[in-house]
């Protein structure tokens, strides 16, 4: 395609294009009035004035500090004072009680299953303390309640804990 060379139609579009920027430039610069730039909606009430917003009350809470001293270790108890009402720290030391001792699963040993021929249940063999007990599900012995029987491990349950033992 070649391109079109009319005169004509170029001196048209430049007319266009500078009246298009003529409009453009009377606007913003002749047309302001004052009277633009008033709002067009009614008058509200005033607000009161700031400060009575923001009046000063009373505290209605109370800081609950019991929480550990990071530097002492304690766990630190405040107080408050009778005569002037501030908060005085007390150190309180609470030793938590010791753990409970853990339990040694080591006793009870799961030698194996035998197939009970009468009700075709499982049977589990244990070895408790040194002394052997075939035993079924529900069943206990020497403390310890056998709960689950499966043929390649027992649950069993001792001291008020679970706990899975393979053979």
């Amino acid at each position: 395609m070649q391109p079109v060379k009319n005169k004509k139609l170029t001196y048209l579009l430049i007319c266009a294009v500078a009246a298009v920027w003529g409009i453009i430039i009377y606007k913003v610069l002749f047309n302001e009035t004052e009277t633009d730039y008033e709002p067009k909606f009614k008058a509200v009430k005033e607000a009161p004035e700031p400060f009575d917003q923001y009046l000063a009350k009373d505290d209605t809470f109370k800081l609950v500090l019991n929480y550990r001293d990071p530097f002492l270790g304690g766990v630190s108890v405040v107080t408050e004072n009778k005569n002037t009402g501030a908060a005085v720290p007390v150190q309180a030391n609470f030793n938590q009680p010791p753990p409970p001792p853990p339990i040694d699963w080591n006793v009870i040993k799961y030698s194996g299953y035998i197939v009970n021929p009468a009700t075709k249940k499982l049977v589990a063999i244990l070895v408790i303390n040194g002394k052997e007990q075939m035993i079924s599900e529900g069943q206990s012995f020497e403390g310890v309640k056998l709960l689950q029987n499966r043929k390649d491990s027992i649950l069993v349950s001792w001291q008020g804990k679970k706990k899975y033992i393979k053979q």
